[in-house]
């Protein structure tokens, strides 16, 4: 199995966010198939902002975002270098979603080049393609 993992729900492995209970559920079940994890060249960037957002808000210590960074790099994600290819399908994905920017839209592109699942923490990102009716995107909160 193929999934295509967002920062935020990585993060959430790590951090305390409302969804975290059910993102270390899924990585439990995960770890038990056989799952190759894969993100998007701008998947560190965003991991180490997310962290830093939480530090800087004092929803973490500094300590505490130094080690979620450490335990998140432990984790087996094969980050992808997008080709001319990759960003063309991404700037589509932004074009379909109406997104100025086609940072979501990477990691849509991704997964529909590997056929893989994508996981998301962002609801809103989700509830933007559920009419499109693509059963491989995936919202953290399905787990209950």
């Amino acid at each position: 199995m193929k999934i295509v993992l967002d920062a935020n729900l990585v993060a959430s492995l790590f951090i305390h966010l409302p969804y975290s209970a059910s993102s270390d559920q899924l990585m439990r079940a995960w770890r038990r198939e056989v799952t190759e994890f894969y993100a998007p060249a701008l998947f560190p960037a965003e991991l180490v902002s997310v962290i830093r957002k939480m530090a800087f808000t004092k929803q973490i210590s500094a300590q505490d975002a130094h080690l979620a960074l450490l335990n998140c790099a432990r984790l087996p994600i094969q980050v992808v270098v997008p080709d001319e290819s990759l960003l063309q399908m991404s700037l589509k994905w932004a074009e379909t979603l109406g997104q100025m920017v086609a940072y979501d839209a990477q990691y849509l592109a991704l997964a529909e080049r590997l056929s893989a699942d994508f996981w998301t923490a962002d609801q809103r990102l989700f509830r933007s393609l559920i009419q499109s009716n693509r059963s491989w995107v995936h919202w953290v909160g399905e787990i209950a």
